[in-house]
């Protein structure tokens, strides 16, 4: 029989193994420039948690042991992922190279933690001033075991299929679009920047063939503006913008926001392509921005965010507004009070200026909305479905999506295209102010492999 002494240096031997394990365990590793911590806490209902700041956390109870796995992504090489953006990747290597890494990377924790464990029982034998080396070694193996029953049990029952139904914490506990995003991004995007580039090369040879295309170049000075929104981190937005303005010959182009998914420092390394463009770059942050994504667009040297104020490009007065929803990444939406409150505020920038602007740039709908007739060009975003309305005095345009939703495109049942439209203004020497003459909605299709072009005439 046991006796109660052994009963209490046996409980002391898994007390310190386990707190040794949950102390000590957390392992850093790096994949591709990606450096994440694997962490294990005992006493928990066999979760596996997988944070990735700001997005959230999602987890799943794969295993029936009492132990939570953790992975948590700590921080991104950006040159390293710049190199994965641009150059073309074969996706069978790169795959089999994860692959190989996490299972050696998994591996070497699980050899951490049974070397933990062993020292953590050896620990018990210390608070007890033992001085026998064969009960500091008896210790050291039972923690031993303990920890390797734990790991093989977890090892045997893991399902990694529980993650079909996940729980969510964080701004996507509402979007279980982090379930087999990465494999279908690596399908769908890996042939779409040539597929953009070749489509976009094409347009303009295309508009040059269409018979019933009215021309427009009636007048000297033609202007043409390129209206882009809703990028929401597509890299390959930026080469369709790119090739689009170059084929058009654009002078401006305008963001009507929400060029980030989640406002965070690590989006704003997509943002460095924008030095690509040659030509102005006017922007507004959407509500999927923040006051970080505006910091760095702020740094580019050819963009202009225009704010609380109206800006003068190339004879151009343009107004513009950020979204309510920019002073934070938190992703709230903001109350019909706030945004009464905005449409006040591009009131007042309206009535200190002598002349009514040429330009609206927002991205709220509704405050887009509010300047109808009052403003003649009311650019916006944010609904993701391309639209172009006339009224007595004003064209409201939205853009739809210039990076075809970004992530929820890609997990979406039905294609989203990529948009812009192209906006050809005219200014007669007599007069100051510029006129809209025509918008050409230009849609890629990525998938079909085709495009799209319609356009409307303002007489």
């Amino acid at each position: 029989m046991i006796s109660k002494e052994t009963w209490l240096i046996l409980i002391l031997i898994v007390v310190t193994t386990f707190t040794f394990v949950t102390l000590f365990g957390d392992m850093s590793f790096s994949i591709e420039g990606f450096e994440f911590r694997l962490s294990l806490e005992i006493f928990d209902d066999g979760l596996t948690e997988i944070s990735i700041p700001p997005v959230g956390i999602i987890s799943a109870k794969t295993h029936q042991t009492p132990i939570k796995l953790g992975v948590t992504l700590i921080n991104i090489d950006i040159d390293l992922l710049q190199e994965l953006i641009e150059e073309p990747i074969d996706q069978a290597d790169f795959v089999d190279k994860v692959i190989n890494e996490v299972r050696w990377h998994a591996g070497l924790f699980i050899a951490r933690m049974l070397l933990i464990a062993f020292i953590g029982g050896a620990f018990a034998m210390l608070l007890l001033h033992k001085r026998d080396v064969f009960d500091y070694l008896k210790a050291a193996l039972m923690g031993f075991g303990i920890m390797a029953i734990l790991l093989t049990g977890t090892f045997y029952t893991y399902n990694i299929n529980e993650f079909s139904n996940p729980q969510y914490r964080g701004v996507i506990k509402a979007a279980p679009w982090m379930i087999g995003f990465a494999q279908e991004a690596f399908v769908k995007v890996d042939k779409l920047g040539e597929q953009l580039k070749v489509s976009a090369d094409s347009l303009y040879e295309l508009f040059e063939k269409v018979d019933l295309v009215r021309p427009i170049g009636e007048f000297a000075d033609t202007i043409k503006v390129l209206h882009v929104s809703d990028i929401h981190n597509n890299p390959a937005a930026f080469e369709f913008i790119k090739q689009v303005s170059e084929s058009f010959e654009v002078d401006i182009i305008i963001d009507t926001g929400d060029i980030s998914d989640f406002g965070s420092p690590l989006e704003a390394i997509l943002l460095e392509k924008i030095n690509n463009f040659t030509i102005p770059y006017l922007f507004v942050a959407g509500n999927h921005d923040s006051p970080e994504i505006i910091s760095a667009m702020e740094l580019i040297n050819n963009v202009v965010v225009v704010n609380d104020e109206i800006v003068n490009i190339k004879g151009f007065n343009i107004l513009g507004i950020h979204d309510p929803a920019a002073v934070s990444s938190a992703l709230v939406p903001p109350n019909e009070e706030t945004v009464f409150e905005y449409i006040l505020r591009a009131e007042m920038i309206l009535g200190n200026f002598e002349a009514t602007p040429d330009i609206f740039m927002v991205h709220h709908p509704h405050i887009a909305e509010a300047f109808v007739n009052r403003i003649p060009v009311i650019l916006h975003g944010h609904r993701h479905r391309v639209s172009i309305k006339s009224d007595a005095e004003s064209v409201i345009i939205d853009a739809g999506t210039t990076g075809a939703a970004g992530i929820k495109g890609l997990q979406s049942k039905t294609e989203v295209p990529y948009s812009v439209v192209l906006l050809h203004f005219i200014r007669k020497e007599e007069e100051e102010n510029t006129i809209l003459r025509a918008a050409d909605v230009i849609k890629v299709f990525n998938l079909e492999g085709g495009f799209n072009i319609q356009r409307t005439i303002f007489d």
